[in-house]
């Protein structure tokens, strides 16, 4: 007998041994619950039946046990949720926030960071991806007072600061790299100050100036994508013109950050986001606002059936004065009004295409009113009327959000063992997706809140914006 062999069964003689007297051991118990919702119907966003009468049980900031109100008994000793007649969606997401307010009209202001991202909870919203806060130790802040799934934040994602051309689109309060080292160096910084991703401009914008604006050089493009690979960053790119879109996407890119608005999408466009398992998000709210502001100040008003949004003053939309300003600031924002139709269509090829369709407002300080938190709400029915089904349009803000920063198995869905962070409507969102603008509760990890008693969490820390 070889030394070998020798060893591997002395080895196995020791493993039994010491097994032979050894119990398994126990598995912790469970943590008891501490939340039971009772009565819902609780909306399956990838699918299936919804389930009545359902009973969702949390424990801590977990979910414990979903399912109908024969199969799960409700403990006596629970604080208790009796909502019969009402409609349980995951927390909602929006993938593309700038975390200002989102208010009509030009001038400085000064944004609260952190209370506009609480703020989001009250319009149902548990996640959000910031595309560009242009100060990077607030975004650390942030990412700090957000990490507890308990917190009173959603849960935060951002990209740091954003890249750009020198005058171009996405430079003010960002980077503006005039060489590839220079692209290096601040994708670094982003990552050493807790960058979840990497945004960059990749567009002359002619969609909204006709002469267009300066762009990134392809090297420097390069650079950026490169850069953040090696430093296990996903990069996201603003283009949303289908030529550069593609070139993005031959150089890696891992996803877009708007839609396509100049044509229609093709197979080589198809084949390229595949290819790089490339997300898809939607923002139709932007061109919407910018493409027809006072039209969307009625969208706003008329969707905001619960009344919540007045103090933002829509009504400044409507101000001629302010329509005419908007107007005289750029030549050509009347092209994206046209290219509506386009923009939709081409989400709803995307979609069918079996690509990861993100939702996303583009709330920002862009002076379109595009709100924080009522903005996402009427992106869902942008997405309604671009041809998604109402559950579709759901799933583009829960499980496929989730699945684009790599936790669908903590968040996305109402089930056991993830994250209990959801939303409960007094109506039908698959009836209707407005029935989202009609919150009864709303919950994140386990705490829950009441649109109608917002807590102010305002920090004082603030930056100005032009």
């Amino acid at each position: 007998m070889n030394r070998t062999l020798q060893y591997l069964l002395a080895a196995c003689v020791v493993f039994v041994i010491g097994c032979s007297g050894t119990e398994e051991p126990e598995a912790p118990a469970a943590a008891p619950p501490t939340l039971a919702i009772t009565g819902v119907t609780l909306i399956g966003v990838t699918g299936g039946d919804s389930i009545q009468g359902a009973v969702i049980l949390i424990a801590g900031s977990r979910i414990q046990q979903v399912g109908p109100s024969s199969e799960v008994p409700v403990p006596s000793d629970v604080e208790l949720i009796e909502a019969t007649g009402k409609f349980v969606i995951p927390g909602l997401a929006d993938m593309h926030n700038h975390l200002a307010e989102g208010r009509f009209g030009f001038g400085e202001r000064e944004q609260d960071y952190q209370r506009n991202l609480a703020n989001l909870l009250d319009w149902g919203i548990t996640s959000v991806y910031s595309t560009g806060i242009p100060d990077l130790e607030i975004y650390g802040d942030l990412k700090r007072i957000s990490s507890d799934p308990a917190s009173p934040y959603p849960h935060f994602y951002g990209v740091g600061k954003t890249f750009g051309a020198e005058g171009g689109h996405g430079s003010i309060g960002g980077f503006a790299p005039a060489t590839p080292e220079e692209a290096r160096e601040g994708v670094r910084e982003n990552a050493a100050a807790g960058a979840d991703g990497i945004k960059f401009v990749y567009s002359p914008v002619t969609y909204a100036v006709r002469s267009g604006l300066p762009q990134l050089d392809p090297e420097v493009m390069q650079a950026i994508i490169d850069e953040a690979h090696k430093n296990g960053l996903e990069t996201m790119v603003h283009a949303p013109i289908l030529e550069y879109a593609k070139d993005v996407l031959r150089a890696g890119a891992d996803g877009l950050v708007h839609g396509i608005i100049d044509e229609e999408i093709d197979p080589e466009f198809i084949e390229l986001m595949e290819q790089n398992q490339a997300f898809y998000m939607t923002t139709h709210s932007i061109f919407e606002a910018a493409g027809d502001i006072a039209g969307w100040a009625n969208r706003l008003r008329e969707f905001d059936r619960s009344g919540r949004a007045s103090t933002l003053e829509i009504e400044a939309g409507l101000n001629p004065e302010l329509v005419s300003e908007w107007e005289a600031r750029w030549d050509n924002f009347a092209y994206m009004d046209e290219q509506m139709p386009v923009l939709g269509a081409n989400t709803k090829a995307a979609y069918d295409a079996g690509l990861l369709v993100v939702a996303g407002s583009d709330t920002g300080d862009s002076g379109a009113g595009v709100v924080n938190g009522l903005s996402l709400q009427v992106e869902l029915q942008l997405l309604v009327e671009s041809g998604l089904t109402p559950r579709q349009v759901l799933q583009t803000a829960t499980i496929n959000a989730a699945r684009m920063v790599g936790r669908e198995t903590e968040l996305g869905t109402v089930e056991a063992g993830k994250l209990a962070d959801l939303v409960i409507l007094n109506a039908d969102p698959l009836v209707d997706i407005g029935n989202v603008n009609d919150i009864h509760l709303v919950v994140k990890g386990g705490v829950v809140y009441d649109p109608a008693q917002a807590v102010d969490v305002g920090s004082g820390q603030s930056v100005d914006e032009e």
